[in-house]
């Protein structure tokens, strides 16, 4: 189960605890602490439905104001959830790109720099080339996601390592900035998709990202 489809369905039912769903969420601390949160707005919304709040201070509601101020309770309860799914970086490409790079923890290891061949292989099935020299490239893979192969890279840069994905087929309309499990990132975007760089410490993602921006080049004949 992805993280997107595990929040789909602890959005739809917090209360949910179907195998699958337990399965997922033990082992993801962002989906985890995502239903823990809708849980909380779930209790939250219950107990508006039940008794609006009373104002401090304020004069007890007429009757005729009563339903009125339960429609206004559960509309601001239902504002809170909404703003959870439009806002929390869980829900957003950024979420993906951190878990993603999660799964591959020794790729900040890597000190040599990797060939070109090796830089190729890795940009081959995504349909773009690299104008950048494979010195300050440390690690270069052709990850699996959301149902596409796109290139992983760990860029050297003086302030440390960098991680770079190309997405080729992720389009995004603004540049989008994030920080997340202790990585800080941004997504930018691109002719024919996106490109994410994170870091873990001091690297500059904007000028790398920027950089990247000029030295990807983008295929017509890609797949």
């Amino acid at each position: 189960m992805s993280c997107e489809q595990a929040q789909l369905q602890i959005g739809a039912d917090p209360s949910d605890h179907t195998p699958g769903l337990e399965e997922h969420v033990r082992d993801c601390a962002a989906c985890r602490q995502f239903r823990e949160e809708m849980r909380a707005l779930d209790a939250n919304i219950r107990r508006a439905l039940e008794r609006p709040p009373q104002l401090a201070g304020a004069p007890r509601l007429s009757a005729a104001w009563r339903p009125w101020a339960l429609a206004a309770s559960v509309l601001l309860a239902m504002l809170a959830v909404l703003s959870v799914w439009v806002l929390r970086p869980t829900d957003t490409l950024a979420h993906e790109v951190v878990a993603h790079v999660r799964e591959e923890p020794d790729s900040w290891l890597h000190r040599q720099h990797v060939d070109a061949q090796s830089i190729d292989d890795a940009l081959r099935g995504a349909g773009v080339k690299l104008d950048i020299t494979s010195d300050r490239i440390s690690y270069a893979q052709s990850c699996w996601f959301r149902d596409h192969y796109v290139p992983h890279l760990v860029v050297q840069t003086a302030q440390g390592p960098a991680t770079v994905l190309i997405l080729r087929n992720q389009r995004v309309n603004a540049r989008q900035t994030f920080h997340e499990s202790g990585m800080s990132g941004v997504i930018v975007p691109g002719p024919q998709g996106s490109i994410a760089v994170l870091t873990r410490g001091g690297a500059p993602v904007e000028m790398l990202a920027a950089q990247m921006q000029q030295d990807v080049r983008w295929l017509p004949d890609a797949p």
